[in-house]
Formats: C-alpha cells, structure tokens, sequence
C-alpha cells in the first residue's frame, strides 16, 4: 500500500468525520443533541472497528502468515 492509498484513507476518514460531528469542527449548526449524539457513536464505532482490524491484520495476522 503506498502513500497515495493511506492519504486517500485518511481523507476518507475526515470527510466522514465532518459530515457525522460538524459541530465540532464547524461549529454549532442547530442539530438535536439525540442525533448528534447518535452520529459521534456511530463514527466512533466505525473507527474502532477499522482500528481493531489494522491490529489485528498487522500483528496477529503478520506473525500468523510469518510462521
């Protein structure tokens, strides 16, 4: 995976990012709190998951494959 993929990744995630929390990082925009509040969770969940399966692929996965 080069460069070019990880920054298209990364782009990826902030993009999602300001469209799940803009208030965060556009300041407030009149939304309810319940929804926000859903929208953090969702988005936190989501990068917990890619997270755990970057971890998971690149120790468990490697040392797996290694031997």
């Amino acid at each position: 995976m080069g460069w070019a993929a990880r920054f298209l990744t990364a782009v990826s995630f902030l993009a999602v990012g300001v469209l799940f929390v803009p208030d965060a990082l556009l300041g407030g925009s009149g939304r309810s709190v319940a929804g926000v509040a859903a929208a953090r969770l969702v988005h936190i969940l989501c990068f917990a998951t890619a997270w755990g399966a970057t971890l998971w692929v690149t120790f468990i996965g490697g040392i797996v494959m290694f031997k």
